[in-house]
């Protein structure tokens, strides 16, 4: 009797963990059909930087680049102006993303303690020499593109 209980207990664990063998890998056939990137999560904030990162820069997702941009605000002030100029300029430059042309100038006057609230306003004088030409030389791009007007950046004291 007691070799018979042993007996169907042996073939019980033994039909159990064939069955979970199986759909461990039906599982895992099932994920090889779906694409990552077309996956939406429940939370915006629950995706990670890595899959943001390789949407903006690969195809110009707009919506990944929002959630970085506000991400990057929300966190410390010195990280959050060099990484918005990061991926600010690779949407403005490659994906003539219009939000991002200023989005990078304001990264740049906030990383400096300029005032950018007001553009006709905005005071570049006191900048080091390198910082200033890199803003000047952007300005002349958003002209370039039609973001701003030659009269709007003459308004800027240099």
């Amino acid at each position: 009797m007691l070799n018979k209980i042993l007996g169907l207990v042996f073939l019980f664990c033994l039909f159990s963990c064939k069955e979970k063998v199986e759909m461990q890998v039906q599982k895992e056939e099932n994920l090889e059909e779906i694409n990552q990137d077309e996956v939406t999560t429940i939370s915006a904030r629950v995706t990670d930087y890595d899959t943001l990162i390789n949407r903006v820069k690969k195809r110009g997702d707009i919506d990944a680049y929002d959630e970085l941009f506000y991400s990057f605000k929300d966190c410390c002030f010195r990280e959050s102006t060099d990484s918005v100029m990061v991926y600010a300029k690779i949407m403005a430059e490659k994906f003539n993303y219009e939000r991002a042309y200023y989005h990078f100038y304001d990264a740049i006057l906030e990383k400096h303690g300029i005032d950018y609230t007001n553009f006709p306003q905005i005071d570049i004088s006191k900048m080091e020499k390198q910082d200033k030409q890199k803003l000047e030389n952007w300005f002349k791009f958003m002209i370039e593109r039609k973001q701003i007007s030659q009269q709007t950046l003459d308004s800027i004291k240099k």
